[in-house]
């Protein structure tokens, strides 16, 4: 029998949303943890183990592009998906630079976002 997975991480600061995402990743059968800011989810992420980041790109505080960094420095191997209601191709290269695996506009389908299989492994 398989070990069950790190719960997804989940950063956005609107509180509908940040309880949405949880919602639905809850439902499809992953542990979830939800916080308002990427200060908070640094926290988390210094003390627990997370199979994988959804954030918000505009965050109170540190950006979501900045926060993606410091993942990418700390935690090369920590998949993250970015999110944003200000979807441009232009957002979407900056987000995929700063290391996010995907770069989703809100609103988004469900079952686009909470189906990982496995975690992903990011190219060298």
């Amino acid at each position: 029998m398989n070990a069950p997975l790190p719960p997804v991480l989940v950063v956005d600061d609107e509180k509908n949303m940040r309880l949405s995402l949880q919602t639905v990743l809850k439902d499809e059968g992953y542990a979830a943890r939800a916080v308002e800011s990427a200060e908070a989810a640094l926290e988390l992420l210094a003390r627990e183990e997370f199979f994988m980041v959804i954030t918000d790109a505009r965050l109170g505080g540190m950006t979501g592009y900045e926060f993606l960094g410091k993942i990418r420095s700390r935690w090369p191997d920590l998949p993250a998906i970015m999110l944003t209601a200000y979807a441009t191709p232009k957002l979407a290269v900056e987000a995929i630079k700063a290391g996010a695996l995907d770069y989703l506009a809100k609103p988004f389908a469900s079952a686009s976002s909470s189906r990982p299989s496995r975690r992903p492994k990011r190219a060298s």
